[in-house]
């Protein structure tokens, strides 16, 4: 006997679902899923996603008839449609409101629901090559993004900050242990969305509010407006503003340059920080000049206190200059780290490298420093706040007072040992000193390594992200016009990806790019750079290749990366790469920006010329007599 109610499916253990039991179900096609012609459907019991063999004409509200097998699915078990016939049409089932807590876990799936919150942001993106709304709505405990697929109609800039009530299919994310990681709103129409109560039209016309008072007693889930005087910048991801005795950090996209001294105005929406509040998704706008903030004179021992069985930490966020002593040092992601001690109290300071010059890379272990930066305060996982660092802005920032000395603490140590000795108490002391020096030390090194890993490899491959193999290719252009050297810039493109997503599915997909990252990750020299350029395209840099070897290693280069076998968990497919690329030669007047375009177009030449092969060409700043070489 066929299953005849989408609970009688949704009940199947996955081994029972993956057998195929027979379907026949009655119900309301509740929305597309834009992804080939599968739609969700939803009968008196529950909700259900349906895959589709056949090809009727289905729209969301239709009633319809449907027989079928039962699918495990990826995530929850799936109805696969043979037949579909549309007998009617009918009101969809009635949306029922829900929070953020009965999201988790993806017992909602499939179902049409509703929920109420706050537009924290609102985008156009695009999925299985449609354009799409996508609106990212705090529920309160946590947010969702809901995906509008027709766009008709609907003025989408308003609805940032807006407490909007919307409607649709509720959709999980989750990865391939069939885990649960969040949740979507599939939405068909501006109809789903009601607007509970509007945005302000202008937000900087709201109120300003002292820094101080952000996320304090009675505030909502909105936009707040603050007013202060730039302290720092890093273009497209912070500001910092100090209003008096008080700073925050305001997390933007905008790269918009801003000077230090400035007056600004921003707008954001507050949360809480790794310890101290801070605005998200900021909007920001300089009003005007004012008197730079002095850089507040600190001791290490206040940066964190304790009175009344309270924290104490008044400088977060805040620019300030303190003494230390470097006791470690170190070079990691794009950073030049130090390690500083005054007194008992043991902080770091960081410059990013792309500031730092000769003086500072010489700063050596001993040396006394006066540092002028942000302090930012660390907190643990209950929020106490445990150590504390200063973002460094430039080079500027670090006064040496006192070089590194010839005499280390552990030389001074034994020849104070050598001739006089020491008391056991002072021996336990200095012990305890280090203890507690290394496992700072340790904590810090482990976040800092941490953070910088995620700020520059791509979550999915594991290789360089856009970001970072730009700037090594920006480091590399520069060494190589100083050195004299070749380089050789290439593009490599998986082929016929969109045809691996939409066959076999996108974590089939996700997989393919995993194994191209593994094959080219493991046919570079340590001393070339690759990453992940964008979506199945790659850029690699190779320097100090010769003219008469430019062959042999393009063609080694595309052997090891093409023609790949990928293991899914149910299909087993190939895959190949077009490669293109521009070969500088050493003495050439490098223009970064016609080389990519070159290295482009070698890569679309080799796709047009049937995929699953080498072009690349020589540098010259007019391409447009070059000849392009295949192999």
């Amino acid at each position: 006997m066929p299953l005849t109610s989408v609970s009688q499916i949704r009940g199947l253990s996955q081994e029972r679902a993956a057998k195929g039991m027979p379907v026949k179900l009655t119900g309301i096609v509740t929305n597309l899923s834009g992804y080939k012609n599968s739609f969700f459907f939803q009968d008196s019991t529950a909700g259900i996603s349906v895959d589709r063999t056949d090809h009727a004409d289905v729209g969301v509200g239709d009633l319809v008839v449907l027989t079928g097998t039962s699918s495990a699915g990826l995530f929850a078990p799936t109805v696969v449609a043979s037949y579909v016939r549309v007998v009617g049409h009918e009101p969809l089932p009635r949306a029922r409101r829900v929070g953020y807590a009965e999201l988790i876990g993806g017992v909602l799936d499939s179902q049409r629901i509703e929920v109420r919150g706050v537009v924290r942001s609102a985008h156009m993106s695009q999925v299985f090559d449609h354009d799409i709304l996508v609106l990212v709505v705090e529920l309160g405990g946590g947010s969702i993004r809901g995906v509008v697929q027709n766009l008709a109609g609907i003025n989408y800039n308003p609805l940032v900050d807006s407490t909007v009530s919307i409607r649709g299919v509720c959709t999980s994310h989750f990865n391939e242990k069939r885990q649960f990681i969040g949740a979507e709103l599939y939405v068909s129409d501006g109809r789903g969305i009601t607007v509970v109560q509007p945005a302000a039209a202008d937000p900087f016309a709201l109120s300003a509010i002292p820094v101080r008072n952000v996320l304090q007693f009675g505030q909502g889930q909105h936009r707040v407006k603050i007013e202060g005087i730039a302290t720092h910048q890093i273009p497209g991801h912070a500001l910092y503003l100090q209003d008096g005795s008080d700073g925050v950090r305001i997390q933007t996209s905008s790269k918009e340059l801003v000077e230090s001294g400035n007056r600004v105005e921003a707008v954001g929406f507050p949360v809480q920080g790794e310890y101290s509040p801070i605005l998200e998704d900021g909007l920001f706008h300089v009003v005007g000049k004012a008197t730079p903030i002095v850089p507040l004179l600190i001791k290490a021992k206040d940066a964190i206190g304790g009175r009344s069985g309270f924290d104490q930490v008044p400088y977060d966020q805040q620019l300030v200059k303190l003494q230390g002593k470097v006791v470690d040092s170190w070079i990691q992601g794009g950073q030049h780290v130090w390690i500083l001690q005054q007194g008992s109290e043991v902080f770091d300071a960081y410059l990013p490298m792309i500031t730092t010059n000769e003086r500072t890379r010489t700063i050596g272990v001993g040396s006394v420093l006066m540092m002028t930066g942000i302090c930012t305060v660390h907190a643990d996982h209950e929020g106490i706040p445990t150590s504390f660092s200063i973002l460094l802005r430039s080079p500027q920032d670090i006064l040496v007072l006192k070089q590194a000395p010839f005499w280390t603490p552990t030389r001074i140590l034994l020849l104070l040992a050598a001739l006089a000795g020491v008391t056991l108490l002072a021996i336990l002391w200095i012990l305890m000193l280090r203890v507690r020096v290394k496992r700072q030390t340790r904590i810090i090194r482990e976040s800092e390594e941490r953070f910088r890993h995620l700020a520059q490899h791509d979550e999915l491959t594991g290789m360089w992200n856009r970001s970072a193999i730009l700037s090594a290719l920006d480091r590399e252009t520069d060494r190589c016009r100083r050195e004299n050297r070749t380089m050789t810039i290439v593009l490599a493109d998986i082929d016929h990806f969109k045809r691996v997503n939409d066959t076999y599915g996108h974590l089939a997909g996700d997989t393919a790019l995993r194994r191209f990252a593994t094959a080219l990750s493991g046919c570079v020299r340590s001393y070339d750079h690759a990453g992940r350029y964008g979506g199945e395209e790659f850029l690699i840099v190779l320097t100090g290749i010769l003219a008469g070897d430019l062959d042999e290693r393009m063609a080694a280069l595309h052997a090891s990366i093409s023609d790949l076998e990928v293991e899914d968990v149910e299909v087993t497919f190939r895959i190949t790469c077009s490669i293109g690329g521009v070969f500088i030669a050493a003495g050439d007047e490098i223009d970064q920006h016609s080389a990519m375009r070159m290295a482009d177009q070698a890569l679309y030449r080799a796709k047009n010329a049937g995929r699953h092969r080498v072009v690349y060409q020589m540098f010259q700043r007019e391409t447009s007599e070059e000849p392009l070489l295949e192999r």
